[in-house]
């Protein structure tokens, strides 16, 4: 009696770095919707701890707060979408820096899509506070009567009927509203007024005030010396607010994509903990 041998070849192994798109994906939406929410709730209990009338946290603290408070609030969420990613990937034969480096894949591209879902949402929003902006300002401009212009507009408007030197006809202007039309152009070009602006400003606080053109002229130089000396503080506080705000987000996102991995290696660790060796083994 001859016996037959029958060798078989080893079933096929899922072997190798697999990717999941809908794993990255998910965590993403997961981390973006948690954060969202943390941050909302967040605002809801920071703004009763400010009050217009009954006062509150000063101004620096409560910002000083919301940014840490958004520190760790977008962390969580990073590592709650970290950790599903990573605790749903499933065992694989690989080494266990093999398993390592995929579920930190999965977590950073999660992070990714938290990122760009953020920005998009801002950017929506951006485009609709803009739109809504200018239909207003279409529509205010419309029920504006020709007579009555207002806004950028009447500043061209000033220099279009802008009386000749010594002409009778520049008691006819508004003088306060153009002088302050004249310092809005002023401002809009950082503090300096055109040699043709200047002089008509001089001409009409002289007129105006009682005061002689040396004495007006002083008077509008010293002002538009304390206007430009604002705008430069004012240029500067918000270079410095913009500089430390984009820094202390580049921080944050590092952070977040640092979370974010770590949730998915250790989610990987635990689920190591929970799964039988010979699965681990692929038998």
């Amino acid at each position: 009696m001859t016996d037959t041998v029958v060798i078989a070849e080893p079933a096929a192994q899922s072997v190798g770095y697999r990717f999941s798109w809908s794993l990255a994906i998910g965590g993403g939406v997961i981390a973006t919707a948690v954060t969202f929410f943390l941050l909302t709730l967040g605002s809801g209990f920071g703004l009763l701890l400010v009050s217009p009338i009954h006062g509150g946290v000063s101004a620096p603290t409560f910002f000083t707060g919301g940014a840490i408070y958004f520190f760790v609030a977008q962390a969580f969420g990073f590592a709650v979408g970290g950790h599903f990613a990573g605790r749903l990937l499933g065992p694989l034969v690989e080494t266990q820096m093999q398993e390592d480096i995929r579920a930190g894949a999965h977590a950073l591209v999660a992070w990714a899509v938290a990122v760009l879902a953020t920005l998009t949402v801002v950017a929506f929003a951006g485009l609709t506070v803009a739109s809504t902006g200018a239909k207003t300002a279409a529509l205010y401009g419309a029920s504006t009567s020709q007579a009555n212009v207002v806004g950028p507009t009447a500043y061209l408007v000033d220099k279009l009927y802008r009386p000749a030197s010594g002409s009778s006809s520049a008691d006819a202007v508004a003088p306060r509203a153009e002088a302050a039309r004249i310092l809005e152009a002023g401002i809009a070009n950082g503090g300096a007024l055109a040699a043709d602006d200047h002089d008509r400003l001089v001409g009409l606080v002289s007129r105006e005030a009682g005061v002689s053109h040396d004495a007006a002229e002083q008077r509008v130089d010293a002002m538009q010396s304390d206007i430009t000396a604002k705008i430069k503080r004012a240029a500067e506080t918000a270079r410095k607010i913009a500089s430390y705000t984009s820094l202390w987000i580049a921080f944050s996102l590092l952070f977040g994509a640092i979370v974010a991995m770590g949730a998915a290696v250790s989610a990987r660790i635990e689920d190591d903990r929970e799964t039988p060796t010979a699965v681990r083994a692929g038998f």
